[in-house]
């Protein structure tokens, strides 16, 4: 499962405006809007405005209220994507945000150079190819070779 996307796209358009540490808190404010009864685009936006309202705060609360000045639009996209998803299940839900994890760890892993200790047991796998140009890479390689896949 996947996020369809249109409402992945409406999820980065709300967040692209929010700093890495105020995205969860704004994110929570449209979530807190679909738990306490919203169900429309327009009533999410505006019991969030109400709650950033009060809890002016908050950094992200204040950020929240200036977007709805500035770009109403991203607002609307973000509970859109928030109503979306409050509809999954439990278990939906849990399914995208192991996805996502890893993905997050692909990024990283594909950031940073080989471990010794990689390079260390391709050595001991008997590869002889050119070295890995990361540890994502690194990893693939020894899993292929774990794995009979691959061959020297």
């Amino acid at each position: 499962m996947g996020i369809p996307n249109d409402i992945l796209h409406a999820r980065l358009t709300f967040l692209s405006h929010f700093p890495h540490n105020q995205r969860a808190t704004a994110t929570n404010f449209l979530l807190q809007a679909i738990r306490a009864g919203c169900n429309e685009p327009n009533q999410v936006v505006g019991y969030a405005l109400e709650t950033a309202c009060r809890r002016c705060h908050l950094e992200a609360a204040q950020t929240l209220r200036l977007l709805s000045e500035l770009d109403f639009e991203a607002l609307l996209a973000g509970a859109r994507w928030a109503l979306w998803w409050e509809s999954l299940s439990p278990e939906e839900k849990q399914q995208l945000r192991e996805g996502r994890a890893e993905e997050a760890i692909e990024r990283w892993m594909e950031q940073n150079p080989p471990t010794d200790r990689q390079l260390a047991y391709l050595n001991r796998l008997g590869y002889r190819g050119p070295t890995p140009a990361n540890r994502l890479e690194a990893s693939r390689l020894i899993d292929e070779l774990v794995k009979g896949v691959r061959h020297a």
